[in-house]
């Protein structure tokens, strides 16, 4: 597209120049024909009078020769030859413009262009050439010119189309990598070199792209390096804790507080085995297995998993979703979103409250949704909440959400949330 638009403006202009000239080019050929056929009958005319004034004696024999040969009338007292100007006299051709110079008049019904001349031992000579003799003489003359000027402008549009062609292709390949540079795909280069200084900047463009590529590079090298300590410090502290509570269930596992220990070891090796899990699905992701899975019964399996630590959390688990509603989804992968959902809103209202699992379903696909009512998402963390190794919780390393919006793509869904003072609401969104 912006190809043709550069050859269009390039194209366009020249020709309207190139029309221009032809068009003044014209104007003057036409007069310079009119005054070649003007020249040319007045040559004529001085060559007839030149050859009637060697003549002693005219005879109308003689006359018609000389008109014939000469392809025009002559009116010389007193023989008038040519058609249609039988019984014609001088004194009836009178001039009406400065006498010497061609006039026109109508004889008989014929327009003539009529030239004057003075013939020595006869007196008046008038010369007549019809009008549209004259007229297909100056169209004989106007041919080559016109030719030559149609040839002229082919050659400019042609040429006009290669210069622009020339300038406007390098152009439209500066400008689709310009583009695929900002769309994020460094490569395939600028193309061939252009000429000149669109070549001079396509150079400058391409050393810019390998010194960004380098630099990002080096900027993806620096940001996974710091992704790997986060993640290291993460999970040092997420498995620490766990590890020092379950030592502690141990040691006094033989004690009368032994069923104490044994839930709390039960619970923490739940938690280290949550962590584990998130972590290795989000840099291990597969492709999903899509089957019909049926919603109130998935939200049901959610809510007896995460029943004791929401009981302990005094958390109340609702589901509210109509009977066979269906959605192609891996089911393994869902569940473990609305587990990372589930516990999030249960983990956001440590003084107890309700935790909501809804589902619909409509023309566009089914909705599943999460609703809890804590106090919501803090506005610094908002534009980055769904990013790996952002979190609000203590301690906490961040990958539950990323793990929600990774299994929200594979399914070529939608996570969307709200939220306010009065609670959070995230919901995945399924195409239809």
């Amino acid at each position: 597209m912006l190809g043709a638009k550069l050859a269009r403006r390039i194209v366009l202009p020249l020709l309207v120049a190139v029309a221009a000239l032809f068009a003044i080019l014209g104007v003057v050929a036409v007069r310079i024909a009119n005054q070649r056929v003007e020249r040319e009958l007045e040559e004529k005319a001085t060559r007839i009078a030149g050859t009637l004034g060697t003549i002693p004696q005219l005879h109308a024999e003689i006359l018609e020769a000389l008109a014939e040969l000469m392809d025009v009338g002559l009116v010389i007292d007193p023989y008038a030859v040519g058609p249609g100007l039988d019984g014609v006299r001088a004194a009836d051709l009178q001039p009406t413009l400065t006498p010497g110079e061609p006039w026109q008049q109508s004889v008989g019904g014929r327009a003539y262009v009529v030239i004057e001349r003075t013939v020595q031992r006869h007196g008046r000579c008038l010369v007549l050439a019809a009008v549209e003799r004259v007229a297909e003489r100056q169209r004989d003359v106007l041919m080559p010119i016109a030719i030559a000027g149609a040839v002229g402008l082919l050659v400019a549009i042609l040429f006009g189309l290669v210069v622009a062609r020339a300038i406007a292709r390098p152009v439209k390949r500066l400008a689709d990598s310009v583009r695929g540079f900002g769309e994020g795909r460094y490569e395939g280069g600028v193309g061939a070199r252009g000429p000149g200084e669109i070549g001079e900047l396509q150079e400058a463009f391409a050393r810019m792209v390998e010194a960004i590529r380098a630099g990002e590079a080096k900027l993806r090298e620096s940001e996974r390096f710091a992704a790997l300590g986060r993640l290291a410090g993460g999970i040092a502290h997420e498995l620490r804790n766990p590890l020092t509570a379950i030592r502690m269930a141990v040691e006094t596992g033989m004690r009368a507080e032994e069923g104490d220990g044994r839930r709390i070891a039960l619970s923490e090796i739940d938690r280290l085995d949550r962590t584990l899990r998130e972590m290795l699905d989000f840099v291990r992701p597969r492709k999903p297995r899509l089957v019909s899975v049926d919603a109130r019964r998935l939200f049901e399996d959610v809510a007896a998993l995460l029943k004791p630590q929401c009981d302990h959390l005094r958390v109340r688990l609702e589901v509210e979703a109509p009977g066979g509603l269906a959605l192609m989804a891996d089911e393994d992968r869902l569940k473990q979103a609305l587990l990372n959902l589930v516990l999030n809103g249960a983990q956001a209202q440590p003084r107890g409250g309700v935790v909501r699992m809804r589902a619909r379903g409509g023309p566009g696909g089914a909705v599943l949704e999460v609703e809890d009512l804590g106090g919501g998402i803090p506005e610094e963390v908002m534009g980055s909440l769904l990013q790996p190794f952002v979190t609000t919780k203590e301690g906490g390393i961040g990958l539950g959400l990323a793990v929600v919006a990774q299994v929200a793509e594979e399914h070529g869904a939608r996570l969307d949330f709200r939220t306010g003072k009065g609670g959070t609401t995230f919901s995945i969104a399924f195409p239809g």
